[in-house]
């Protein structure tokens, strides 16, 4: 538990999906600027990978990275459920998915659980997809806890609390479109706390993910995306500093991943089609080769072979869109893996056994700039991302901009001040954090840890070792930099070095 004793009473956690930790600044979220300002931050905080929203929700939840929970960015294949890719995008896909994959959708406990157990309530509030309310509360309404979606509010769950909302906010049965950031944290504040006074809480606001895929990072329409997060912010610090248990009332707020620019998009199937390998996103007789598109294509052999596996990286490495690529460790604890030229799949913390036999992080330059002077361009798969512009916002691969995410905490047992932590933090500490502010045993299959160096009176932790590995063949080398803080690993970026 905590070292010095000291707890809160309450912990809310407001998400703000896509929002990038160097875009923030008081010309474009005032009250976040002032919150940080106040109280503590992570210079470094991380996202896991895949860098994708319903991956990097499950992880929140569930404190552990997707090497642990299965859910590894928003589909992937498991040979023991379908012939097909398992989506995360509705409340049914992972329903499906928990009933015809062995060991079910999700490999570890979600907070949901850990709080019913310990006689805690918890409370999810979204402005999301269903998919990412699911992740977020996977089985909240079996265990008793509370979960609202203003854009889905048909799948809202206590039924008695649902009827409460519709009725005070005025919500239609078909959900909000505009509005829906204010709208999430006044349903919070006006109902859900007044009627359950949840210990812990999850406001989650995806626009600033939808913005900056549509308009792109720095455009107009994404900034007022920005601004509009903001004033819920702000509205949510309004309304604490009016409650008499503001004192007991700790505040986080945290993005699931970044975004980095599309300058290109390219096709992952005519290369291996160009091969002669049968590959497609769903397996058949005439099919060998399963893959998923995104920033990080991933492949599923139907039968492993290192022969064809060889086959499918070679034609790959031939592309100009080449970058950092993924096999299972050679052997446990080496960093190369089994096909020469690739790095080991269990650096990037997702070598569940659901993994792909190969993942390929498409080429991204750090240095180069979009036309609003936004750092960071990337490559994508053109099938991964229908109706989305080049220069439009993309994310899922390991790019720096796309792994880098907030975190700022603001209340008495945090520090404050405007002190920024120089450690490494990733989305997967939350939840250890959460519990320890309340006193809560941490879950069996959490392996995120506490982040103390947030705390007014916390322990410190040493400063992180930073790690280089690479891997070469044919003159192109893989890197992924790796920065360790208590013998955790935690992912800065991948890459093909130059």
């Amino acid at each position: 538990m905590v070292s010095n004793g000291s707890n809160a009473r309450h912990v809310i956690v407001v998400g703000i999906d896509g929002l990038r930790p160097d875009m923030i600044n008081e010309k474009t979220m005032p009250n976040l600027t002032a919150m940080q300002a106040r109280g503590v931050s992570s210079k470094d905080h991380r996202t896991v990978f895949p860098s994708e929203t319903r991956g990097a929700l499950t992880a929140l939840a569930s404190g552990a990275r997707p090497e642990t929970t299965g859910v590894l960015g928003n589909e992937f294949y498991s040979r023991d459920g379908s012939d097909r890719l398992t989506g995360t995008d509705t409340i049914h896909d992972w329903r499906a998915g928990d009933r015809r994959i062995i060991g079910g959708m999700v490999t570890a406990t979600n907070l949901s659980e850990t709080f019913a157990k310990s006689g805690k309530s918890f409370a999810v509030v979204n402005s999301s997809g269903q998919g990412s309310f699911t992740a977020l509360n996977w089985k909240g309404a079996d265990w008793g806890q509370v979960g609202y979606n203003v854009r889905h509010p048909a799948i809202a769950f206590p039924p008695e609390l649902a009827v409460d909302v519709a009725e005070q906010h005025r919500m239609p049965a078909h959900g909000l479109d505009r509005g829906a950031e204010r709208q999430a944290v006044a349903v919070f504040t006006d109902t859900v706390w007044p009627a359950k006074k949840p210990d812990a809480a999850i406001i989650w606001l995806t626009e600033v993910d939808s913005a900056s895929h549509r308009y792109g990072l720095g455009a107009e329409g994404m900034l007022a995306s920005m601004k509009d997060c903001d004033e819920a912010i702000g509205n949510l610090l309004e309304w604490r500093d009016r409650q008499p248990e503001k004192d007991d009332i700790v505040i986080f707020v945290t993005s699931d991943h970044g975004h980095s620019t599309i300058n290109e998009f390219i096709s992952v199937g005519d290369a291996l089609k160009q091969a002669g390998i049968a590959a497609d996103t769903k397996l058949d007789d005439d099919i060998d080769v399963l893959y998923r598109r995104g920033r990080a294509p991933g492949f599923w052999l139907k039968k492993f072979d290192q022969g064809l596996l060889q086959g499918v990286f070679d034609a790959l490495v031939a592309q100009p869109w080449y970058g950092a690529t993924f096999t299972r460790a050679i052997e446990p604890g080496a960093h190369e893996g089994i096909i020469p030229g690739t790095l080991a799949l269990e650096l990037t913390g997702a070598a569940h056994r659901r993994a792909p036999d190969l993942y390929i992080n498409l080429k991204g330059d750090n240095d180069a700039v979009n036309e609003f002077g936004v750092r960071g361009t990337s490559i994508c798969d053109a099938g991964s991302y229908s109706g989305i512009p080049l220069g439009g916002g993309s994310h899922g691969g390991l790019h720096w901009s796309e792994l880098a995410a907030v975190l700022i905490g603001e209340g008495a047992v945090l520090k404050r001040g405007g002190q920024v932590v120089a450690s490494r933090t990733a989305i997967y500490d939350i939840a250890p954090t959460v519990l320890e502010l309340l006193g809560v045993e941490r879950a069996a299959t959490m392996t995120g840890r506490p982040m103390f160096e947030l705390f007014e009176h916390g322990q410190s932790v040493p400063a992180p070792v930073v790690t280089e590995y690479t891997a070469a063949v044919d003159g192109k080398i893989s890197r992924i930099v790796i920065g360790q803080v208590e013998g955790r690993s935690y992912v800065d970026q991948a890459d093909l070095q130059a």
